[in-house]
């Protein structure tokens, strides 16, 4: 325990920058009674629809659980892949709680928490092809989620003659690779789970591109809201409410993750 007390510490230090506040958030969300949180609701589990329309998932309860400890309503509202960054950084929510990964550039202009889950990425395609590794996407097609961990590591590892396809959100690009306009189809888990539900008897996971846990986005210059957040995450740690959601939304209990 002393180890990742020391650890969140140390995260805290590297991640929060230097860039002044021009107010403080914590204050804020206090004054107006409510938390705006950025959430997805095309990434299911972690963000959808249910079938009243409301927001429902994983990280639609860890948002839920923040307000509740911050002692205010919870404010949903809904942000995409793409512009994640820009809603945070003009304060159109107070942090983002969508399926953020932790990536060197992101971190340039935010601030992370520490992991509260954790996906692996996964080539998805036709069972009749052959793809072993991703040299084999040469002369393919292969769709993805603009500005994701998806499309960071689909890009660094791609071949020139391999074409990448770029979508607004998950549906679309899992929708183009359903209905044949693309090759193969760069994912999470979970995403490829319900592809592979609706097209298991053409579909099947082929290469492993890395594992992406994903954190809290938060804007930089208040090292006391972080500290805070921060603290919050590890609590659900600790009590077992990662696990609850994780076999709730996930079906099995949360991986371990890393402190940083």
């Amino acid at each position: 325990m002393k180890n990742l007390l020391a650890s969140i510490a140390v995260l805290s230090a590297v991640l929060m920058g230097s860039a002044p506040a021009s107010a403080d958030t914590l204050d804020e969300i206090k004054a107006r009674g409510k938390v705006l949180i950025g959430v997805t609701t095309t990434v299911p589990p972690y963000g959808s629809l249910d079938a009243n329309m409301k927001p429902e998932g994983y990280d639609i309860d860890m948002a839920n659980m923040i307000a509740r400890d911050l002692g205010v309503e919870l404010q949903l509202v809904e942000v995409t892949g793409p512009n994640r960054i820009a809603y945070l950084l003009s304060k159109q929510v107070d942090m983002v709680v969508a399926v953020f990964g932790v990536t060197p550039e992101r971190a340039q202009s935010i601030n992370f928490t520490i992991p509260y889950g954790s996906n692996q990425i996964w080539v998805y395609g036709r069972k009749d092809q052959d793809i072993p590794d991703t040299e084999a996407l040469t002369g393919k097609s292969v769709a993805v989620v603009r500005g994701t961990i998806q499309d960071g590591a689909l890009t660094r590892v791609a071949s020139e003659g391999t074409t990448i396809r770029r979508y607004e959100d998950d549906a679309i690009a899992a929708g183009a690779f359903l209905s044949g306009q693309v090759d193969a189809l760069v994912t999470g888990t979970q995403i490829g789970k319900s592809v592979l539900e609706r097209d298991n008897d053409r579909s099947e996971a082929k290469t492993l591109l890395g594992v992406s846990p994903y954190s809290i986005g938060l804007r930089k210059g208040e090292p006391d809201f972080l500290h805070m957040v921060n603290t919050f995450v590890y609590s659900y740690r600790m009590s077992g409410e990662l696990d609850q959601l994780a076999k709730k939304w996930i079906g099995g209990e949360s991986v371990p993750l890393p402190s940083f």
